[in-house]
Parts: C-alpha cells; sequence; structure tokens
C-alpha cells in the first residue's frame, strides 16, 4: 500500500478533535487503498518542519512518500473527498453526494 494520509493535529486544538472523527470515517470509506498516520504536532514538531506544516489542523496525501495534497485548516468530509478522491481512483461519477449536516 502506497497512499498514506497524515493527519497533523494537536491535541489541544479544537478544530483538530472535532476532525478526528471526519478523518476516521474517510479511512472506512477508503480501508483498501489508504493507511492514515496521525501526528501530534506538540509531540512531533520535527515531523511537522519536514512536511512544511505550519497550522494544525493540517493533511497530507502522500503517494509513495510523495505529496499529492494537502489540505491546511478545518476540513469537512467533502473536502476530504474533493482533495484525495482522485488520488485514490476515484472517478467523479462515483464521488458520493453527501447532505448537508452529514459526516
Amino acid at each position: 500500500m502506497s497512499k498514506i494520509l497524515v493527519f497533523f493535529h494537536a491535541s489541544t486544538c479544537g478544530h483538530s478533535r472535532r476532525m478526528d472523527s471526519i478523518v476516521d470515517h474517510f479511512l472506512r470509506s477508503h480501508r483498501e487503498t489508504l493507511k492514515v498516520a496521525k501526528v501530534d504536532v506538540n509531540d512531533r514538531p520535527d515531523l511537522a518542519e519536514r512536511f512544511n506544516v505550519t497550522s494544525a489542523p493540517s493533511l497530507i496525501m502522500l503517494d509513495n512518500l510523495a505529496e499529492v495534497a494537502r489540505l491546511e485548516g478545518r476540513a469537512t468530509l467533502p473536502d476530504m473527498k474533493d482533495s484525495f478522491e482522485p488520488f485514490l481512483g476515484v472517478e467523479r461519477s462515483e464521488l458520493s453526494i453527501e447532505l448537508a449536516g452529514a459526516c
């Protein structure tokens, strides 16, 4: 498996805590093709620096350890789908439509 979604978060950040369940939901939808690594920027500032992460939450999609997409700040499930599913081989016609307020 060569695709990894790295979730840079801070345990003290409300946006990061709320996004945790959204990231988990996204992973469940793509468990066959994607791994998720959760990195607390306070515990691993070296990794945040290596990936040029200046704020949490941030999401970075890696393909064979090369960055292919990034979302910074609070993101919704539709944001994640729009940004990352094209790199997972999901065709636009296959993308699901999210109802307002649904996760």
